[in-house]
């Protein structure tokens, strides 16, 4: 999904797009699911809510493998491809992403509060942090709007996830998406006007889904790039 909006991106808003900044985005993403998956499962006395969970507990030291692999072929692509600004770009997100996983994954604090706009940010800035470090203070700014409406759209889709079935957020998301498809100048507002109607008819669905199929219908229409 990162890619997929990453890509969109360089084409809405004409930047310099690498196979390395694909590759490094896709490679840091995964690594920090799976880091936030074994560390939710780090407890053996724990109960395990999800089959998602049991198979990250039974599997522990392959999906450890797979974090290292992850990590490692990151920092071999990042390092030498990526330009300077990009790879202190980078680790300054690195870092961010350290403390978000100490505090919500491994602390479990403010889980319910702070933990989707958090990662709705880190998700953004991911997406976001080739176009910004090839472009100058001016044309960064341009980037400004489109960063602020993908991080509404994934932070509705984290809350879709959590907390299903909210009427009023649903509509406030139908309102989102007519914004957007009213705002105009970019497909990149077309895309984010279609996902956002999207997550509404999700989150009216509400329970009437199974929470496995909520997750993953909610992020299914998080890919409406590919239609542009």
């Amino acid at each position: 999904m990162a890619i997929v909006w990453q890509d969109f991106l360089a084409r809405c808003y004409p930047s310099p797009l690498r196979l390395a900044d694909r590759w490094a985005l896709g490679l840091t993403v995964w690594a920090i699911y799976l880091a936030d998956r074994l560390i939710d499962v780090r407890d053996p006395a724990a109960p395990l809510t999800t089959p998602r969970h049991r198979f990250y507990r039974d599997y522990r030291p392959l999906v450890l493998a797979m974090l290292g692999l992850a990590i490692g072929a990151d920092l071999a692509i990042a390092l030498p491809w990526l330009g300077f600004t990009e790879v202190r770009n980078g680790f300054e997100v690195g870092a961010a992403v350290g403390c978000y996983l100490f505090l919500f994954a491994a602390l479990r604090l403010g889980q319910q509060r702070w933990k989707p706009g958090s990662a709705a940010v880190l998700f953004t800035t991911g997406v976001f942090l080739a176009a910004v470090s090839a472009k100058n203070t001016l044309a960064t700014s341009r980037l400004l709007a489109p960063a602020a409406a993908l991080c509404l759209l994934i932070l509705m889709n984290l809350l879709i996830v959590q907390q299903p079935r909210q009427r009023r957020r649903a509509l406030w998301m139908v309102a989102f998406a007519v914004a957007a498809a009213l705002w105009g100048g970019s497909r990149w507002y077309v895309a984010v006007a279609v996902s956002a109607a999207g997550l509404a008819a999700v989150d009216l669905a509400g329970t009437h889904i199974s929470e496995e199929a909520r997750g993953v219908l909610a992020d299914a229409v998080l890919l409406s790039p590919l239609l542009l």
